[in-house]
């Protein structure tokens, strides 16, 4: 038997119902994840304990659909709920933030497929977005050998959604984007997620061995760009048809802050153990907190302002330059955070280098929240002004136009 809880959790998770309550269940999970960031860290994946308090909790559900079981919460709360994990144990945030968004996902994906997918009332993607192989079209679907990496939580979960580049014979121009939805049965995981941050998220390189994916299990990235993906015939919530950058990624870069206002604790407790002795240079660290906190809390804004604006507008109202500037908000949030710990950790000195401590940890994996590829400042700095600009976009993986 399969001990796993997405198998072993056999009712359907109570959501919550309103983004008060999934803030406070979010809240109240924190002490638990906080006592179990070491064992995360030993394990490079998350415990079936955090995993189950995810499920059970319903937090996984803020972007399922309600004849799912899900919340349609939205982007919101995916956003501030994430943060509050990953202050916590940022493993957690990040793979509770990439399992949340494919839920999102998923319900663009055929009636046909959700109906699959769902039946299982705890169901978990992860997915990998870089990929090498041949994608084949073959006759009522592809077939697919090749390899995806970084796909966070995959130990867990029972299906995998996975970005590929599809070319077809005689086809011009740049290859089709297409997701495909594949049962953890059809892809081997190999083990190789050794890094110096995010050490529990368990991100490791998924292997497809001549694959077949049917077609009612793919969906293309254009559809989904234009607000007209087949999930839409069932999912009638305005979010479903809304830009990506507002939904799917909203939330990309609330680990990150979830790190970072993990950090600001962690660093505000320290100057409270110090505040007995006050000299010039405790002020000199004064000040830097709260230039820290309030480059941090700016950021957040930035990151709900856009989810705020964009995440139920039709996607055929968004301009390709506003598009655009969801990524770069998303990118300019995290390499904040990214700068405010960095900022806030050289003031900690020798008692901030020993593994116990909670400031090396969270410097850590505040750093590498903000690696991610999709939130490299110059690149999608660059496909920024360049859609500014009206130029074409030289930037693989930053198209910006409706379709």
């Amino acid at each position: 038997m399969d001990e796993r809880p997405v198998y072993s959790l056999k009712s359907a998770p109570a959501v919550p119902l309103s983004y008060e309550e999934a803030i406070e269940r979010a809240r109240a999970l924190k002490p638990k994840l906080r006592e179990r960031v070491s064992e995360t860290e030993k394990l490079r994946h998350l415990p079936a304990e955090n995993v189950a308090d995810l499920l059970e909790n319903g937090l996984y559900g803020l972007m399922t659909p309600k004849r799912f079981g899900g919340s349609e919460l939205g982007s919101e709360a995916m956003i501030d709920v994430t943060i509050e994990l990953a202050s916590a144990c940022p493993a957690t945030g990040w793979v509770h933030m990439l399992w949340t968004a494919h839920m999102w996902l998923l319900a663009l994906f055929t009636p046909e497929a959700q109906e699959e997918l769902w039946s299982n009332p705890n169901t978990l993607a992860s997915s990998v977005v870089n990929t090498v192989g041949d994608v084949v079209p073959v006759d009522g679907g592809y077939r697919w050998t090749g390899r995806g990496f970084f796909s966070s939580g995959v130990d867990h979960c029972n299906w995998l959604t996975a970005a590929v580049p599809i070319k077809r014979e005689g086809a011009e121009g740049a290859p089709e984007r297409r997701w495909m939805l594949i049962p953890r049965e059809d892809f081997e995981i190999i083990d190789d997620w050794y890094t110096v941050g995010l050490k529990g998220t368990g991100s490791k390189t998924i292997v497809a061995n001549d694959i077949f994916v049917p077609e009612y299990r793919t969906v293309p990235n254009g559809l989904i760009e234009e607000g007209n993906a087949p999930g839409r015939q069932i999912n009638s919530h305005p979010m479903y048809g809304a830009i990506s950058s507002a939904n799917f990624t909203a939330a990309m870069a609330a680990p990150a802050l979830g790190v970072a206002y993990g950090f600001l604790e962690a660093f505000e407790q320290r100057l409270r153990g110090k505040t007995g002795n006050i000299d010039d240079g405790l002020t000199i660290n004064f000040a830097d907190y709260a230039n820290a906190s309030a480059q941090v809390d700016a950021a957040h804004a930035l990151t709900l302002q856009n989810a705020q604006r964009w995440r139920c507008m039709p996607a055929s109202q968004v301009t390709p330059e506003e598009r655009a500037k969801c990524r770069r908000d998303q990118a300019f949030t995290a390499q904040t955070s990214r700068k405010a710990v960095n900022a806030l950790y050289a003031e900690c000195g020798g008692t901030g280098l020993f593994e116990k401590s909670d400031l090396q940890r969270l410097w850590r994996d505040a750093n590498g929240a903000a690696a991610h590829h999709g939130l490299t400042w110059d690149w999608v700095a660059a496909a920024y002004t360049r859609s500014i600009l009206g130029l074409p976009n030289l930037v693989p993986g930053f198209n910006f136009t409706r379709a």
